[in-house]
């Protein structure tokens, strides 16, 4: 009597699995690189950097301390340039995606993605794999405030500066 009990709740739990559709194709999350850097850029820990950094050029200057003074401009000359590059242009994201490394995984899952690449990565697209923005799921983990999400979506309405453009003005 057993046997048939266990044919049974084969069969059915075969029919479950069978009447399952699989996946059709791989998904991938996309990101705008320009809207995680202008979420980054604009939150309470990015400032406090800029603040630190201008009190001890300040201190450099009380001081008459000429080197420490060309240190600092050149570090702020250095983060202004890159927050361009990233903020308007497609340079990587990579150091700020450190930041939130551990929630990229729990982005995935409510995105519900294979992977996650920057929109300015893909060269090619076969016609068998789905893409999803991810964007604002990933500039929720920055905590923006209206002003900042207000600015991250004129952004992403405008095509990026071309890199060349950004590194010839000074």
């Amino acid at each position: 009597m057993r046997k048939p009990l266990v044919i049974t709740a084969l069969l059915l739990f075969a029919g479950i699995v069978s009447g399952q559709t699989p996946k059709k194709s791989v998904v991938v999350g996309t990101f705008d690189s320009r809207a995680i850097a202008i979420a980054y850029y604009r939150t309470e820990a990015t400032a406090s950097y800029f603040e630190g950094l201008k009190s001890e050029h300040a201190k450099a200057v009380a001081s008459g301390d000429q080197e420490r003074i060309k240190e600092l401009e050149a570090e702020g000359e250095a983060s202004q340039a890159l927050i361009h590059k990233q903020s308007f242009s497609t340079w990587s994201v990579d150091d700020i995606l450190e930041t939130i490394k551990g929630k990229i995984p729990e982005i995935a899952k409510q995105a519900d993605v294979d992977l996650i690449v920057s929109k300015w990565s893909i060269v090619y697209k076969h016609s068998g794999i789905e893409f999803v923005d991810v964007t604002d799921v990933m500039v929720k983990h920055f905590n923006p405030d209206e002003q900042t999400l207000g600015i991250i979506e004129q952004i992403k309405k405008q095509d990026p500066v071309p890199l060349e453009e950004l590194e010839n003005t000074k």
